[in-house]
């Protein structure tokens, strides 16, 4: 069973749009990806390095449905998104970002940073209407300069529509950014076939790949119309050159990276993308998406605060309950590991979870809701 490659320690786990539990794995391939080379290689330690990180990418392309190449690993989201922001060529008249209410509060911060270029950022509304492409359709048009969208969203798990966001911002030329971080490992992308500009998620969440192993996707195209300003020696194209005068480019994502690139997070990161990738994307959202709904046929409509369409939603849900408080402490008493937003309970289903532990979950709420 694949909750026996976790440290799950009889709990039931729902916290995976926080944290991923922890594979059993990890150690063995942090030593083997990271610490054995250190210890054991001389110079040439850095070959070794750089094989992590291939490797890292290697096995996450099929969770996003892309090619190796066009990633570039990151240390978080906000510093993908802010290689992203600060590439970009300006265009006269477009000075418009748009972006909605619901996105992770990272999201916001980075973007509104544009203010200082010249550009304005342009809220939707959160809720429900972020699945609708109408909604977007009403706000890209020739003055956009840059669209973000989430791909699900952390508290209402409303799935955004993003091939269709993709589409809709490549007719009217308008930048698109997909955040993946709370959809990547349990909801099928296909990056390659939606063509966004870019996409930045991380390995933290449904990866179960611990901080600080994040990433930046972007499309050939407008990686090489892209100058990032953060750059280091390894954003050249011959970082080995050792020319203190010359700086070109590197091809496609690589133009990404910065400087001296981290390779601890990375290594034991494979350990989740080795496991998932076993089972594969449809499989996992079949699985998720199915324990969804025997959770939410087991509660009231009026005690859930997320999304109740079925057909477009994530992982996530957020429970109302009476006292959260006391709420918790049954569910501490249970062995159900969750966390609070808005003074809801807030929980995720992943693939090592079984209608076992939603049942569980049941039971525990039922008094409290």
């Amino acid at each position: 069973m694949i909750r026996d490659k976790f440290h799950l320690d009889g709990r039931c786990y729902f916290l995976s749009h926080s944290v991923g539990a922890k594979p059993k794995s990890y150690e063995n391939l942090f030593a083997a990806g990271f610490e054995d080379p250190w210890r054991s290689s001389g110079a040439d330690v850095w070959d070794d390095w750089f094989g992590t990180l291939a490797k890292f990418r290697e096995q996450l392309a099929p969770m996003i449905g892309a090619d190796a190449n066009d990633i570039c690993p990151q240390s978080n989201v906000s510093s993908g998104l802010t290689k992203i922001l600060c590439s970009l060529p300006e265009r006269p008249g477009r000075k418009r970002i748009v972006l909605s209410e619901d996105d992770f509060p990272t999201v916001g911060f980075v973007l509104a940073q544009a203010e200082r270029m010249g550009y304005e950022l342009e809220f939707l509304p959160g809720g429900e209407s972020l699945a609708d492409i109408e909604t977007w359709r009403e706000a890209l048009n020739e003055d956009v300069h840059l669209v973000l969208a989430t791909h699900v969203y952390s508290n209402s798990s409303v799935r955004a529509p993003c091939r269709e966001i993709a589409q809709l911002a490549r007719a009217h030329e308008v930048y698109s950014v997909l955040d993946v971080a709370q959809s990547v490992g349990a909801v099928p992308i296909y990056l390659n076939k939606w063509q966004p500009d870019f996409a930045v998620g991380t390995s933290l969440k449904y990866l179960c790949g611990g901080p600080g192993a994040a990433f930046l996707w972007a499309r050939q195209e407008t990686a090489q119309e892209s100058r990032p300003r953060d750059v280091g020696w390894f954003s050249h194209a011959r970082p080995f050159e050792m020319d203190i005068r010359n700086f070109e480019y590197a091809q496609g994502a690589d133009r990404f990276t910065g400087g001296t690139p981290s390779i601890a997070p990375f290594a034991g990161a494979i350990a989740g993308l080795e496991i998932f990738n076993e089972v594969g994307a449809e499989k996992i959202f079949a699985h998720n998406q199915a324990l969804l709904n025997r959770l939410k046929d087991g509660l009231p409509d009026a005690a859930l605060l997320s999304t109740q369409d079925r057909s477009a939603c994530g992982s996530g849900a957020l429970i109302n309950v009476k006292d959260y408080k006391t709420a918790a402490i049954a569910l501490a008493d249970a062995k159900i590991a969750h966390d609070t937003r808005l003074g809801a309970v807030r929980l995720s289903v992943h693939f090592y979870n079984s209608e076992k532990d939603i049942d569980r979950l049941l039971n525990a709420i039922a008094p409290h809701l």
